[in-house]
């Protein structure tokens, strides 16, 4: 039977950070329940989700549903540059964040560390090795961009806590990408094994964070989730595994995050306007006659300027 690592602690303040979440995004929230839902999707195949993570022996689930989250959201607002490509850093948030490491803690730290400081890549940073780093450690260089995300919130539109509301889910998956969640991981959600849907064995023990990426109503008693983990591709279906909904609490707390927005792609350069033509300066006709001596003299002529004022 085999045993992974887990690591899900809720901190203290969880209530105080849901109510300033459902204060920040009631408006938000409403809207997302007015998005069309069909019955089956999947965030995968969209092309918003990276390759699958392995968080080894250390009981950091928290930093990889938490690093996740903005990860999916990035690519699912297209400006994270690809999936394969656009791969946060769970070690910078071990080594150079204050939080709980490889004892445990909650995939909101990640958010809020998240908006107020931002993360690096995983390709600039360096690979995940496991470990909270010492003081000292932090290996962060300036030349590495910091990648913020707009803002975070849970996913329940009535600011509730526990199981969150199943449309709610939805709903956030299809306008962010994924939402990060808590399940009772047990023995048998470990040992789960592939092809078949996880309906649950009842515990209520949570102490796992995970992403949900997809649903399907047509799986499960009554549908279920497409749950991806951070236990390595060799567990379950290739690092994911449907389970219906609700089964081991899963969707407890779920959270979403707001990438920044796509920038704004410069429009067309307008043509100059053509010069208008300039008008052919008015002609003017002009004669004369004097007298030298014995002979008279007249003249005529035309010219294009004014002709000048009559007192002079």
């Amino acid at each position: 039977m085999a045993i992974y690592a887990r690591g899900r602690i809720e901190p203290p303040n969880l209530d105080h950070l849901r109510r300033l979440s459902h204060a920040r995004h009631a408006r938000r929230l409403l809207g997302l329940m007015s998005i069309p839902l069909p019955p089956a999707w999947n965030s995968v195949t969209q092309g918003w989700v990276g390759p699958v993570k392995d968080q080894g022996n250390c009981g950091d689930c928290w930093c990889f549903s938490g690093t996740g989250v903005p990860e999916i959201a990035y690519n699912q607002a297209g400006i994270g540059g690809g999936p394969n490509v656009f791969v946060l850093s769970e070690q910078y948030t071990l080594d150079c964040g204050d939080n709980g490491g490889c004892s445990g803690d909650d995939n909101t730290t990640v958010l809020a560390w998240a908006k107020a400081t931002g993360i690096p890549l995983t390709s600039a940073y360096g690979p995940y090795e496991g470990g909270s780093g010492l003081f000292g450690k932090c290996k962060y260089k300036t030349s590495e961009t910091l990648y913020k995300i707009q803002d975070w919130g849970f996913a329940d539109s009535s600011g509730g806590s526990g199981v969150t509301p199943i449309a709610d889910i939805k709903a956030s998956i299809v306008a962010h990408g994924c939402v990060g969640a808590a399940i009772a991981a047990d023995d048998a959600f470990m040992n789960n094994p592939a092809g078949k849907v996880f309906l649950g064995s009842g515990s209520k023990d949570i102490d796992h964070d995970i992403i949900l990426v997809g649903w399907d109503d047509t799986k499960g008693p009554s549908g279920a989730w497409l749950l991806r983990n951070s236990w390595g591709s060799s567990w379950c279906d290739n690092g994911y595994c449907w389970i219906a909904y609700g089964a081991n609490q899963v969707g407890t707390e779920a959270v979403f995050a707001i990438a920044p927005a796509p920038p704004t792609p410069p429009g067309p350069t307008p043509p100059i306007p053509p010069m208008p033509p300039v008008p052919p300066s008015p002609s003017y006709p002009m004669s004369g006659a004097y007298q030298v001596g014995v002979y008279s003299v007249s003249w005529s002529a035309t010219i294009n300027d004014p002709p000048p004022p009559a007192d002079l």
